[in-house]
């Protein structure tokens, strides 16, 4: 896989430029371009954006209003422009707008708009929610109504408390009543996109407000019963709940007592695993309960650390209704392909297996790099 830094790499950076050109001739693209290719070369993801935010504002007039109509005169508004910018050729443009436009809310909120329905301004956003938290948060609840769905993500997800990636906003966790009733409003829009936005709006405030967030959801049920894509949401909403075997999240969900559920074996198929194979396991469990349990299967794998610890990652794994004293089987593979997120260790492994949230003793492996 591609690594994302790579989104600005040297020809991508030009594009911008030539794109600002088209619509602002006085702009220096001597100037933007000189050195760039070497400058960007040692550089991550996050920082390549900002030396092209540096370059575009040098060459752009000083003032934020007129600055900000250049920025917008480049985007591809329309899906048949092929000149215009969108995806992350974007993002250096609003880190502009999040840098100069405090004292210009306006038409930084104008920009914004603009920019958000070609690339995500969730980043952006964030800065105005810790400075003008107030005035934000009205002109997020009047776009709760705009008719272009990226506009109405942007509501859900700026305002995230723990956005990946993003600024965190503790003071939008400490009172969820700053943003819980945009999720009102936004919790049953005809947008997978939104929706999807909403429930992780609510995962965040999981790890902070369990019961708020339980509760809230079972509100909505009440009010929509049988409505599938708010199960959906639901469902990803108490995602991390579900994992830490929160009882009202699993109650929700419909899950039985992980105490009807016994564990009579956890095998691993193979006691050492090399780097880029896979872990195959097999766990059998039991309803000992009298009545139909429905079941949840996950594991968690405890990573080892350079420094020697091992930390667990929740995955997830399998969901089944049981009748009484019905015995499940599963059998499964874990891959440790290599990815881009998480480094693997050579050492001692465990295996955890998990039922309706129960933890279960961890059985050893060894992983080779």
């Amino acid at each position: 896989m591609e690594p994302f830094k790579n989104a600005f790499g040297y020809k991508n950076a030009c594009l911008i430029s030539d794109r600002l050109l088209e619509v602002h001739p006085d702009f220096p693209i001597k100037d933007y371009r000189r050195g760039l290719e070497k400058a960007l070369e040692p550089l991550e993801l996050k920082d390549r954006m900002r030396l092209l935010a540096d370059r575009v504002e040098a060459g752009l007039p000083p003032h934020p209003p007129e600055l900000f109509a250049i920025l917008v005169k480049t985007l591809a508004t329309r899906e048949a422009d092929p000149q215009g910018l969108r995806g992350f050729l974007v993002w250096p443009l609003s880190e502009i707008v999040a840098r100069r436009g405090l004292g210009h809310f306006k038409e930084s909120m104008a920009a914004l708009r603009e920019i958000t329905r070609c690339f995500t301004a969730e980043f952006a956003i964030r800065p105005f929610l810790r400075e003008h938290r107030k005035r934000t948060l009205e002109q997020l609840r009047k776009w709760c109504a705009d008719p272009d769905e990226n506009v109405r993500r942007l509501v859900s997800e700026g305002s995230r408390p723990l956005l990946p990636w993003g600024e965190r906003l503790p003071e939008l966790m400490a009172d969820p009543t700053l943003t819980l009733p945009l999720l009102e409003k936004l919790h049953r829009d005809p947008s997978d996109y939104v929706r999807l936005s909403v429930s992780n709006h609510l995962n965040d405030f999981s790890k902070v407000h369990p019961e708020l967030v339980v509760a809230t959801l079972a509100k909505w049920r009440a009010e929509n019963p049988g409505d599938p894509k708010l199960e959906k949401l639901a469902r990803h909403a108490c995602r991390t709940l579900v994992k830490q075997g929160h009882v009202g999240a699993l109650t929700l969900h419909g899950y039985g007592s992980a105490k009807a559920l016994k564990l009579l074996g956890c095998t691993l198929l193979n006691a050492t695993v090399k780097s880029g194979g896979s872990l195959g396991y097999r766990v059998i469990v039991r309803n000992t309960s009298r009545e139909n349990q429905r079941a949840l299967f996950d594991y968690a794998i405890l990573h080892r650390k350079a420094n020697g610890r091992l930390t667990p990652k929740v995955f997830k794994g399998r969901i089944r209704d049981l009748a009484p004293g019905e015995t499940w089987e599963i059998e499964g593979r874990h891959s440790f392909k290599p990815v881009t997120t998480r480094v693997y260790h050579a050492g001692l492994h465990g295996f955890e297996p998990r039922l309706n949230g129960r933890i279960f003793p961890a059985v050893d492996f060894h992983l080779e790099v």
